[in-house]
């Protein structure tokens, strides 16, 4: 099950609900432009079912993350907060569900895929959900 079609730089193409994300989720507000209107590396290097993921932002931030397919484990995300977070990927489509994402048990998911060179996210916080759309 490689997952090469996710690698490379993504930049910020459009954004569907996402200050209702952000705020629902409680993103500090300084990191809304980076996530708006930036651009977002994601690399892969992969062995098997295990992948180690890069993600880094244009303003400097960066966050490596270890994970195999269907195991619960430590994600730090790009906040440099680590939650518990299972990783599927079926049907060409990446899926990071995460039990906690506030400390206060509410859900979080993220549905990424890729038809040719656009990255698609669908991005839920409990009942808010917001889609980006990326182009490489």
């Amino acid at each position: 099950m490689p997952i090469t079609d996710f690698n490379g730089t993504w930049k910020a193409k459009s954004t569907d609900n996402l200050d209702a994300y952000l705020t629902a989720a409680g993103v500090p507000a300084e990191y809304w432009d980076t996530i708006k209107s930036g651009t977002v590396t994601h690399e892969f290097s992969q062995a098997g079912d295990s992948v180690t993921w890069t993600n880094s932002g244009n303003d400097g931030r960066s966050v490596t993350n270890t994970f195999t397919f269907g195991q619960t484990f430590s994600e730090t995300g790009m906040d440099g907060k680590s939650r518990q977070t299972t990783i599927t990927y079926d049907g060409g489509k990446l899926t990071s569900t995460c039990a906690d994402m506030d400390g206060k048990g509410t859900q979080g998911r993220i549905v990424r895929e890729v038809a040719g060179n656009t990255l698609t996210e669908t991005t839920t916080f409990g009942s808010t959900t917001a889609k980006l759309v990326y182009q490489k």
